[in-house]
């Protein structure tokens, strides 16, 4: 499974549970040759939204094993767990719904 088809089946599994949305950086380069980023900072993470219930925050970095985190991505998930987010690196769809609270 690539990572892409992981965010998917998570987006799916956490629908009843959490309401997240999948943000995208474009890369273009402008008239003048130069690239422009749009888009989330570097390190967010694939999935973002709120656990429905109590509203909190909660960032979902997808991961298939034997990959790990950027360090920008590591640094994004601590500061948000720091600010009471619920925050972390998923391998499964199991780790996505153990991590929210449902699994």
């Amino acid at each position: 499974m690539n990572e892409s088809a992981l965010v998917n089946e998570i987006f799916r599994a956490l629908y009843p549970y959490a309401r997240l949305y999948r943000i995208n950086v474009i890369r273009v380069k402008n008239t003048q040759g130069r690239w422009l980023t749009t888009g989330v900072p570097k390190g967010y993470s694939d999935l973002s939204g709120h656990r429905i219930g109590d509203g909190r925050a909660v960032y979902i970095e997808c991961k298939v094993a034997p990959n790990k985190p950027t360090p920008e991505q590591a640094s994004f998930l601590a500061r948000a767990q720091a600010d009471g987010a619920i925050a972390g690196v998923c391998y499964s769809v199991e780790d996505a719904l153990a991590l929210i609270g449902v699994g």
